[in-house]
């Protein structure tokens, strides 16, 4: 009986604790492409990811309808996961790629690019996080402009 009161007991502090806080994907800073083509394409995002919680948090998957300028241009997934440590506010390159790449949209994106000095950035879809064993997919939607300069093709 007293164990069933003391499980009960750490059932409510535990509640009445902040035992998962939203992991926040703060800022898209640079968007780079190492292959873009109508078949698949390859690149990394570098984005500030903020972890408040008392433990690491790793990042282990994602699907994210890529856009600029408002035109869908791919589907992404992460291609490695990444451990974001507790209580840290940091900027990570995010590896990512995709089959689903729709080049058209993204020539039409190119040119409005030529005419401004800041690009849109857009994604929506969601990312899978691992904590304490459990794993949680959270809906993510992100619109940030970013320089055209840091809009890049890495050079092979």
């Amino acid at each position: 009986m007293n164990r069933w009161v003391g499980l009960i007991l750490a059932l409510l502090f535990f509640q009445g604790c902040q035992v998962y806080q939203e992991v926040k994907f703060e800022k898209v800073r640079q968007l780079q492409f190492e292959e873009f083509d109508n078949s698949s394409i390859k690149g990394s995002l570098r984005v500030t990811i903020d972890n408040p919680n008392w433990y690491a948090v790793e990042i282990t998957a994602a699907e994210i309808d890529l856009g600029l300028q408002g035109r869908k241009v791919a589907r992404v997934n992460l291609a490695e996961s990444i451990t974001v440590p507790k209580h840290s506010k940091n900027e990570y390159l995010l590896k990512i790629s995709g089959t689903d790449a729709q080049l058209d949209a993204a020539i039409l994106s190119a040119f409005s690019i030529l005419f401004s000095d800041e690009i849109i950035i857009s994604g929506e879809g969601y990312v899978e996080g691992k904590a304490l064993k459990i794993s949680k997919e959270v809906p993510i939607k992100f619109e940030y402009p970013i320089k055209k300069a840091d809009l890049k093709k890495k050079k092979s």
